[in-house]
């Protein structure tokens, strides 16, 4: 994958390839607490963010601690900081602005994973090495142009403005002349400040007027005399069917009689279908020649990260793997899906995952595109400390026939 390039501090968007020649910019403190992003937005943010750190390591003097107030987004969709001559501390200031990203992030196990990247990171290169290892997934260089038009439009929403309509540019601010005569300062539509200047003149207080019923309340009224109505007309029959349940039980006369037996509710549920009764075979069990636990592994589970997987389309599938808390190094699974009608095996890439000492597990996302066939099993294997395997996940869950 492509690696974007990192953005050089800009105090104009015109070079940036945004669509606005001096456009709006906010603080990414700002910007995040009134947008939320998707998992694409934010990982080109994050990008911006360690590229530019990456670019202020190449520069002397003492190293700085990275300001909120320095980080910018423009509106044309890139991330900038400002006011840096020298180098970038890793400190809580830089993890907790990529925390607050993450945080911010809406998808499934994104926010989570970039979160946990940046742990215990002390120095830049280890921080950007695990962070990029976290975002390259995100990060399609065919739409990084929408991506950051996307970011662009968000920074026009938190600083209230509006798309230009043509190369002229956005109107000239003045004076907004109000129905009375008088003048008050204009606020962009979709803006999210509030308007100050003109108000409406106050008329007599409601307290102090005759209100008729309003229409809604005339409809409460007429539904709660039919809930009512209908009410009084099934007392007696559940009245009725309640005493001659209670006789039943404690005055049994005849229990033969089916006026002191109580029926069930509910049928009972249908008996599993027969495979062989539509022509079909039921499918193998998975066997992934792997035990569950072995060495430093005491346990590897692997869960659908969306939900469910149906044949022939993408699948996402987090992985847990569980360590022994005195495990040191990289652990490496891959995802595995197992044609159960016919036995043949699809193995997936190798996901490595660096174990810090003292962790009790690890754990990640994999994806794969499943084939098109009537039974599956999918099951994560490790091969590094030692090789371990998860239970399998079927698809479909159940009811599987082998045609």
């Amino acid at each position: 994958m492509t690696r974007p390039e990192p953005s050089e501090p800009i105090d104009d968007d015109a070079g940036g390839g945004g669509d606005v020649g001096a456009g709006a910019v906010v603080t990414l403190p700002a910007l995040l607490a009134v947008v939320r992003l998707t998992p694409p937005q934010a990982a080109q943010l994050v990008a911006d963010l360690v590229g530019q750190v990456e670019l202020a390591g190449t520069r002397r003097g003492r190293p700085v601690s990275l300001r909120d107030d320095a980080v910018m987004v423009s509106e044309g969709g890139r991330l900038t900081i400002d006011g840096v001559s020298s180098r970038i501390e890793t400190d809580d200031a830089l993890v907790g602005l990529i925390r607050s990203v993450a945080a911010n992030c809406r998808g499934s196990g994104f926010g989570d994973l970039l979160s946990e990247s940046v742990s215990g990171a002390t120095d830049p290169e280890g921080l950007i090495r695990r962070v990029r290892r976290v975002i390259d997934p995100e990060l399609d260089p065919v739409g990084e142009a929408r991506r950051r038009r996307q970011v662009g439009e968000l920074v026009r929403a938190a600083t209230g403005r509006s798309r230009p309509a043509g190369p002229a540019g956005p109107p000239a601010e003045g004076p907004e002349e109000r129905p009375d005569g008088r003048s008050g300062p204009s606020v962009p539509a979709g803006s999210l400040v509030t308007s100050t200047g003109w108000y409406p003149p106050v008329g007599t207080p409601w307290h102090s007027r005759r209100r008729r019923p309003s229409r809604r309340q005339g409809i409460y009224v007429v539904l709660a005399i039919v809930v009512l109505a209908g009410s009084a007309a099934a007392a007696p029959r559940a009245w009725d069917q309640l005493s001659r349940g209670w006789d039943a039980l404690v005055h049994p006369v005849n229990t033969s009689s089916a006026q002191n037996r109580i029926e069930p509710v509910s049928p009972p549920p249908p008996a599993p279908a027969d495979p062989a009764a539509d022509g079909g075979v039921a499918p193998a069990p998975v066997s992934t020649g792997a035990p569950p636990a072995a060495g430093q592994i005491t346990g590897v589970t692997a869960s659908f990260a969306d939900g469910s997987c149906s044949p022939g389309k993408p699948c996402a599938v987090r992985v847990d793997v569980r360590l022994d808390p005195s495990a040191v190094g990289a652990i490496t699974w891959k995802l595995n899906v197992y044609d159960r009608c016919t036995g043949e095996v699809r193995e997936g890439g190798d996901v490595t995952i660096p174990a810090e000492p003292g962790r009790d597990g690890v754990y990640g996302l994999s994806r794969t595109t499943l084939p098109d066939a009537s039974a599956l099993g999918i099951a994560a294997v490790t091969s590094a400390p030692a090789v371990a395997a998860s239970q399998p996940l079927y698809v479909p869950a159940e009811n599987a026939v082998c045609r």
